[in-house]
């Protein structure tokens, strides 16, 4: 049985595994919490290029709406390796007893943006009262910063799970 892993940076682990001496043909399930996302494009970059090929991996990618989404298989064991599902959300199911582990980070810093149409009313979380505001799953370090952005600013915001990138755009 595979023993679930969970990582915000695929090669870290591909990196391990080719110095010390990974078999030919290893194989690797990855998901990824949105297509062509900043912080997953090192596992679906180094494939398309033979990076990892080289070194004897083979990478099956399944991307994702979003961290809840890509630390489900993670968890009931499906998948290998999870990519770019935030620290918060790591933190958030490791806290709940998910059997999963940190093994690398990709990024340093925060990089989540909020928006609004450029002729929104909307100026700061003070006008977001009585308004809904996008985070991608449940689980996510998304939802946790908007709860954290409600919390802080005592507005009366809705919060609601978009998904990724396109389906939150087209919304």
């Amino acid at each position: 049985m595979k023993r679930p892993i969970c990582t915000a940076q695929v090669l870290v682990l591909a990196t391990w595994i080719s110095m010390s001496g990974a078999p030919a043909a290893d194989k690797l399930t990855v998901a990824i919490g949105q297509r062509e996302i900043w912080h997953g494009a090192p596992a679906s970059l180094g494939a398309r290029a033979g990076i990892f090929q080289k070194h004897g991996l083979e990478f099956e990618i399944l991307y994702t709406e979003g961290a809840g989404q890509t630390m489900q298989p993670v968890i009931s064991g499906n998948i290998d390796i999870g990519v770019a599902i935030g620290t918060l959300g790591a933190f958030g199911a490791y806290a709940k007893g998910a059997p999963i582990r940190i093994i690398g980070a990709e990024s340093t810093g925060e990089d989540a943006y909020w928006y609004v149409r450029a002729d929104s009313p909307v100026k700061s979380m003070a006008d977001m009262a009585d308004r809904t505001i996008s985070f991608s799953t449940i689980g996510a370090s998304t939802h946790s910063h908007v709860l954290g952005l409600i919390a802080q600013y005592k507005v009366n915001a809705r919060p609601v799970a978009t998904g990724g990138f396109p389906a939150t755009f087209t919304q």
